[in-house]
C-alpha cells in the first residue's frame, strides 16, 4: 500500500516592524494584488480603470512584439518585482530588459533596474510615480521612462537617460525617438482614443515599425 506523502502548508510569516526591506516585501507581499514598496513602506494599489487596462494591454502588446521581432531582450507586464533600491521595490506596468542585461531576470523578482518603464499615471499612484518612484529610477540607471496619463498629453511625461540624469524630453513632430528600444519610434497620438473611444490597431503600430508578422 502506497502511504500519502506529509501534507505541506504556506505558514504566514511575522510582518516585520518599522521600514520593511526589498527581501521583506518579496517574502510577505500579497500575491492576489498589485503592491510596492515605496520608502520601506507597502503600497498596496486599487483595482486599475479599465482605460488603464487598454492602454497597458496595448502598450505592453506593441513592445513585446518589437522586442520579440528584433531579438532585442525581454518584456515584463505589471506583476513583475524590481528591485530598486533596499527599501524600494516597484512593479512597473511594462518594462524592457535588455538582451545584455538578461542576468538581472530571476525566477520571483528583477534584481537592478530595466532599460525601460512605462507607467499609466491614475489618482492613486501619479504622486509617487512623479515624485519619489522617478527619483529612485533615476539613481539606480533606468535609460528611458514613460509617464503616460492615460486621459491625454498634457499630464504625460518622457525621460531619457543623459550624462547620468533622467532629463524630460519633448516629442519631436508627434514622436519620441527611444533611447532604451533602438529603433522605436513612438507616435505620442497611438496612447489615447481617437473619437470613437478607440486606440490605434496595435497590429498596424507593429507593421509601421517594421515588424512582419
Amino acid at each position: 500500500m502506497v502511504a500519502n506523502p506529509p501534507a505541506r502548508r504556506v505558514e504566514l510569516s511575522e510582518a516585520p516592524l518599522g521600514r520593511w526591506s526589498h527581501d521583506d516585501f518579496m517574502r510577505l507581499a500579497p500575491e492576489d494584488q498589485k503592491a510596492e514598496l515605496i520608502n520601506g513602506m507597502l503600497i498596496v494599489m486599487p483595482p486599475p480603470s479599465d482605460i488603464h487596462e487598454r492602454l497597458q494591454g496595448f502598450l505592453y502588446f506593441v513592445v513585446m512584439g518589437f522586442v520579440k521581432f528584433f531579438k532585442l531582450g525581454e518584456v515584463r507586464g505589471s506583476r513583475s518585482a524590481v528591485r530598486i533600491a533596499p527599501h524600494q521595490t516597484y512593479e512597473p506596468d511594462v518594462l524592457f530588459v535588455s538582451q545584455a542585461r538578461l542576468s538581472i531576470l530571476a525566477e520571483h523578482q528583477i534584481l537592478e533596474a530595466p532599460d525601460l518603464v512605462i507607467e499609466i499615471l491614475s489618482s492613486s499612484t501619479a504622486e509617487y510615480d512623479r515624485g519619489v518612484k522617478r527619483e529612485n529610477y533615476a539613481r539606480a540607471g533606468v535609460r528611458e521612462l514613460w509617464l503616460v496619463d492615460p486621459y491625454g498629453p498634457s499630464g504625460t511625461q518622457f525621460f531619457q537617460q543623459r550624462e547620468g540624469q533622467l532629463v524630460e524630453v519633448m516629442p519631436m513632430d508627434g514622436v519620441i525617438h527611444s533611447v532604451a528600444l533602438p529603433g522605436f519610434k513612438l507616435k505620442i497620438n497611438w496612447l489615447w482614443s481617437d473619437e470613437r473611444g478607440q486606440l490605434a490597431d496595435p497590429m498596424a503600430v507593429l507593421s509601421e515599425l517594421g515588424v512582419r508578422i
